[in-house]
Parts: C-alpha cells; structure tokens; sequence
C-alpha cells in the first residue's frame, strides 16, 4: 500500500511537468519564473500594469511599455503617473474589459475605476494595443477614450455606457 502512494505521488508530478511544458514553452515558463510581470496574455499584462501603477511603482510599469518617447501612449502614461504622485489616496478599485475577445490583435478597450476618501468613484477608459514580443505581451500604446459613440450598435456585445 504505501508504494502505491508514492507511484501515484510520482505519477502526478510527471502529468504536472509535462503539462506546463505541453501548455507553455519552456522559455515562457523560465522568463515567468525569473520574471513575474512577464504577461503570458493582455489581459494579464494590462491588469500587472495597472496594479503597479496603483501600487505607485511606476518605473515597473512603464518596463511594461514599448512605446518610443513623444507617443500618445507615453503622454498619458505620464499624466497618470503625476496624478496618482500628487494624490496619495486614489486608490484603483477595479479594471473592467469591455472587449469580448482579447487576442491582442486589435485595441482592447477597458474602463479603470479610481476610488478615493475624498472625491466619489471616478471611471476612466482606455483603448489599450499591445504587442507579443520576446518579454511576454508588452504595452504599445495608451489611448483616453473621451467618446464611446464608436461602440454603440453591439460592436461588443454592449451598449455604450452612460
């Protein structure tokens, strides 16, 4: 009985090992290791980006940026960074995906909720590109989105917010 313990305990650990290195290379798994804001999806890449900024480390999150000085992507980066120093108490409450597929392959569009003990829920979306690259999914380009008359008539399922 107890080497049948330990045959199904070895039998677990190989269905785990070649179940990480079927799913994932071994580079990714590797670099995920050594790395841990190396985002194996945009989704999780934007989430990571967004948790830094709130955690006000935001040399990490702008490691999780591509885009080249002067950039849209870049200008608004900054404005958040300078907005979250100046107000210590903006605190991110939740990031909400409101495309219904996220491949990467097109913008993905988000909303950010910002919360704070002085000022009620504050939204603010974002239409977000990101690029695979050989760190994992990285950020190419930040976008505010001011009007959201694009996404009305099901563009993703939903109709625009108000």
């Amino acid at each position: 009985m107890r080497r049948s313990r330990y045959v199904w305990l070895l039998g677990i650990s190989l269905f785990c090992l070649v179940t990480i290195i079927v799913l994932k290379t071994p580079q990714a798994v590797i670099s995920t290791l050594a790395d841990p804001q190396y985002g194996s999806s945009p989704q999780t890449t934007i989430q990571q980006f967004w948790k830094l900024m709130d955690l006000r480390q935001t040399n990490l999150a702008h490691d999780l940026m591509i885009s080249a000085q002067g950039s849209t992507g870049n200008g608004e980066f900054k404005v958040w960074e300078s907005r979250l120093n100046k107000d210590p108490m903006l605190s991110l409450q939740k990031v909400e995906f409101m495309n219904s597929e996220l491949d990467g392959s097109q913008a993905i569009i988000i909303r950010v909720f910002w919360t704070s003990s002085i000022q009620k829920v504050q939204q603010v979306m974002f239409s977000m590109s990101l690029k695979q690259t050989e760190k994992g999914w990285r950020i190419q380009e930040i976008k505010r989105i001011n009007d959201l008359s694009f996404l009305e008539g099901g563009h993703d399922g939903k109709s625009a917010p108000s």
